[in-house]
């Protein structure tokens, strides 16, 4: 029996992507947020001074931060830091720069992507970046502060965990997609009975969250060095696990939709009742005449 692939079902079979429960929160997300299009050329300058503030901000700002942390962790006398770190300080100041670079490579990238129908999936994928890029700074700022407390063998079973990890999820993914989209699934799969309850308890689980550090601090409940650094270690395996997830759950699905709006941009346009210039734009028609004469048909 031939193998099915996501990447090659038809218009109509794409369509069945709709029907995952992540899918659904991220697009609903998506129409809370988009906006019109830039209509002249203050528009388009107000935008793009936007953008490069909020880059300013997050991306290098944040990152710069985590950067910043580290490099006064090391350079401060140890007798004077609560915890033992590592000799080694792994996020250093070329590690950032290369990250950088990384990210403002795909950001250029990103601007020779121009029909209007893939900004706002080309604006998330950026943010996306920013976050892989700053857990994988968190990541290396955690080792150097893990180290002390971990054999080599213990090191070898937590990356076999995390690798694990990423293939049972992939795994549980592309297969409910693989089915998804064949038409194969008829009721809510046990993927979308999660996202379900994400949505509606997921605030009020981190509140609750929050209100359980609030009454520790309150009481000035504290803990040993021990079981604080026994807390962090679970907190940055979850947090790992947590960005895995995201991207194999949420992301994966969000951006399988846009290569399929790629595809299939037309189709696509007729299924959203979209006309020919709010699909892709002035920009865009002014370098695509074909379109234009195809907007003056319709």
């Amino acid at each position: 029996m031939k193998k099915k692939s996501i990447f090659k079902t038809s218009f109509e079979e794409s369509l069945n992507l709709e029907d995952d429960s992540f899918l659904q929160y991220q697009l609903k997300e998506q129409d809370k947020k988009a906006s019109r299009p830039p209509r002249n050329v203050f528009d388009y300058f107000k935008n793009a001074l936007l953008y490069g503030i909020l880059a300013l901000i997050f991306p290098i700002g944040f990152n710069f931060l985590l950067l910043a942390f580290s490099t006064m962790l090391y350079s401060s006398d140890p007798k004077d830091l609560a915890l033992p770190i590592s000799n080694h300080n792994f996020l250093t100041a070329p590690v950032y720069a290369i990250g950088l670079f990384i990210w403002l490579l795909f950001v250029l990238i990103g601007k020779f992507i121009k029909p209007f129908f893939i900004l706002p999936y080309r604006t998330h994928f950026h943010v996306i970046t920013f976050l892989i890029w700053f857990v994988i700074e968190f990541d290396l700022a955690a080792i150097g502060l893990a180290l002390p407390f971990l054999t080599i063998l213990e090191i070898l079973i937590l990356v076999c965990v995390l690798l694990a990890s990423i293939y049972w999820m992939l795994r549980i993914e592309l297969k409910s997609l693989e089915k998804r989209m064949y038409g194969e699934i008829q009721s809510p799969s046990l993927l979308d009975k999660i996202a379900k309850g994400l949505a509606i308890y997921g605030a009020g689980l981190l509140g609750l969250g929050a209100v359980v550090n609030y009454i520790f601090k309150a009481f000035s409940i504290s803990f040993s060095h021990s079981v604080t650094v026994f807390g962090l270690f679970i907190c940055w395996i979850l947090l790992n696990l947590g960005l895995i997830a995201m991207l194999i759950f949420m992301e994966f699905p969000y951006f399988l939709y846009a290569y399929y709006k790629w595809k299939y941009p037309e189709e696509y346009r007729e299924w959203e009742g979209k006309s020919v210039e709010e699909w892709y734009g002035k920009r865009y028609l002014k370098k695509h005449s074909e379109l234009v004469e195809k907007k003056i048909e319709n």
